[in-house]
């Protein structure tokens, strides 16, 4: 019966710690993806249907004031920049 029950928690350990593993990388690809659309959204912006961007300061100011308002860390102008 004890053996029984420490296989069985192991087996449990295992889930779990497989799941937790899986969950964290589908977040990392879901959240690359949208670090990568905010880019381009921001490039978009920015170009304003042009090949070259002339590249304002107060796009990026502007956004990273109000995403910090809305979304609290991350969102500094040099995240914004990168």
């Amino acid at each position: 019966m004890i053996n029984e029950y420490e296989n069985t928690l192991t087996d449990l350990i295992k889930l779990l710690e497989s799941s937790r593993r899986a969950a964290a990388r589908s977040v990392n690809a879901i959240m690359t993806a949208t670090y990568w659309e905010i880019g381009r959204r921001i490039v978009e912006l920015e170009q304003r249907g042009e090949k070259r961007a002339e590249y304002g300061a107060a796009v990026i100011k502007r956004l990273s004031e109000d995403l910090t308002a809305r979304f609290s860390k991350g969102f500094s102008e040099r995240n914004l920049e990168l």
